[in-house]
């Protein structure tokens, strides 16, 4: 481990006085005593090495083309902590390089600097996500073989417009909505908020574009334990082929329907007999039609919910047929209409997830070129995944469904001072700390994962 010496003046060690108010005085003193405020990434480490990360990386991924230096993954998890601890930009690695204290306690002699950090995404190929993504999939699979409890994923697709500044960055363009940026796409699972797959796309992509692959890709990372999935979507995916991989893999499907003119003339003709009201709701009524639209190769059922506006002052009741907005959604569940459609509702938990992602993982895209930006989503991805694990298999059960900014907040940063002596690196945090207890549980949980198999 590199030794950090610096010569401290006398003034310094004795303290600075700064009076603060009528009746108190603090005085400041340095130390070179070993101090961090990175304390959580010891959890981050500890669950990556517990996880098997690093070597399912250096066994998937090959961008190197010498031995030397950092191995792909020392890399790969140097991005990912920097986006585990709030780092926006590459430079501020230079936090995590120059704190020597945690350092020791993740058993690093060095961290990439920014520059090197820079140089390893621009090295990727298109092959070369892909071999990152099948680390992935290997990854998650080690996972779920510590909660086999969850077989069934309800996963949300959506495409997000990610606003970049810069005319210089490779793929970056004016979005449908005139927002200069790039366009990930993100697959979400319900049950567990995690990030299954996602993709950098242009920014002038149309929103559903390219869906069917999408799918196909995220597919190869549903681990076996996974037996049965339902796909959400907004409008985007509302696309033959979608529906036909979902119906060709046995996936049941929700998907926002478009409002096309044969179709709303359908449901328009519908009795007032055939629409349910809702029970709570006056405004509401539900009903359901099969349609086949042009194109596709048999009728489908579309669960339509229907709301009376507020009339206008003066409109006859002779337009009432025009008083009503419709919102409809193609599916091939069998339950009941209003269950399948509040079912469909919760996607918009999708919404939240994206906007936690991008401000505490991915608040910029830093790079100029398309891959290397593609790199960097790809470790945040691996960040907050590595978050959600944490809370959900090492951190007390109360902490399930947390806000990951409250993970990083109690666990995360926490101030600690670190020694060494005997062949030992002792960690001290302090009792006065709110969560240390918390701390204290998850450090105590996280050995137990090694090797285990069907862990709650």
């Amino acid at each position: 481990m590199k030794k950090v010496k610096v010569k401290i003046p006398e003034k310094l060690r004795e303290g600075i006085p700064l009076a603060t108010g009528p009746r108190h005085t603090v005085r400041l003193e340095v130390t070179d005593e070993a101090l961090t405020v990175h304390t959580g990434l010891s959890l981050f480490y500890a669950m990556a090495e517990a996880l098997e990360i690093p070597r399912a990386l250096d066994e998937h991924v090959r961008v190197k083309q010498r031995e030397s230096g950092y191995p792909e993954s020392e890399h790969i998890l140097a991005l990912a902590a920097n986006a585990f601890v709030g780092g926006d930009y590459l430079e501020d690695l230079e936090a995590l390089r120059e704190d020597v204290a945690i350092q020791r306690v993740i058993g690093r002699e060095d961290l990439p600097d920014p520059t090197t950090a820079g140089d390893f995404c621009r090295r990727f190929t298109l092959g070369h996500l892909l071999q990152l993504n099948r680390a992935f999939g290997e990854i998650g699979q080690r996972v779920y073989e510590r909660r086999p409890e969850v077989t069934h994923w309800t996963v949300d697709v959506d495409a997000k417009v990610h606003e970049v500044y810069g005319e210089k960055k490779q793929g970056a363009a004016k979005s449908y909505n005139g927002i200069y940026s790039l366009q990930p796409m993100y697959g979400f699972v319900h049950e567990t908020d995690e990030m299954i797959h996602c993709e950098l796309r242009s920014g002038n992509t149309h929103p559903g574009a390219g869906g069917t692959g999408f799918l196909r890709r995220l597919k190869r990372k549903i681990p076996p334990t996974v037996k049965a999935v339902h796909l959400r979507s907004d409008s985007a995916l509302y696309a033959e082929k979608v529906v036909a991989f979902c119906e060709e893999e046995e996936w049941t499907f929700t998907i926002t329907a478009d409002q096309t003119g044969p179709l709303m003339k359908q449901i328009e003709a519908l009795p007032e007999s055939a629409w349910q009201k809702d029970p709570e709701e006056d405004s509401l009524s539900y009903g359901e039609v099969w349609y086949q639209p042009v194109r596709w190769p048999h009728a489908y059922r579309y669960l339509v919910r229907r709301e009376k506006r507020a009339a206008k002052s003066g409109q006859s009741a002779l337009f009432e047929v025009m008083s009503y907005s419709y919102y409809v959604v193609v599916t091939n569940r069998e339950d009941d209409l209003k269950k399948v459609l509040e079912l469909h509702d919760k996607r918009g938990m999708s919404e939240r997830r994206i906007a936690q992602f991008t401000n505490e993982f991915l608040f910029h895209l830093p790079m100029e070129g398309f891959m290397s930006n593609w790199v960097y989503l790809l470790c945040a991805q691996l960040a907050y995944n590595l978050s959600l694990w944490i809370r959900d298999l090492v951190l007390p059960p109360f902490y399930r469904k947390k806000h990951i900014k409250r993970i990083r907040r109690t666990i995360g940063l926490i101030a600690s001072k670190v020694t060494h002596g005997g062949h030992q690196i002792r960690l001290k945090i302090s009792v006065l700390h709110r969560w240390w207890r918390d701390f204290v549980y998850g450090w105590q949980r996280i050995p137990q994962l090694k090797g285990a198999t069907g862990a709650g």
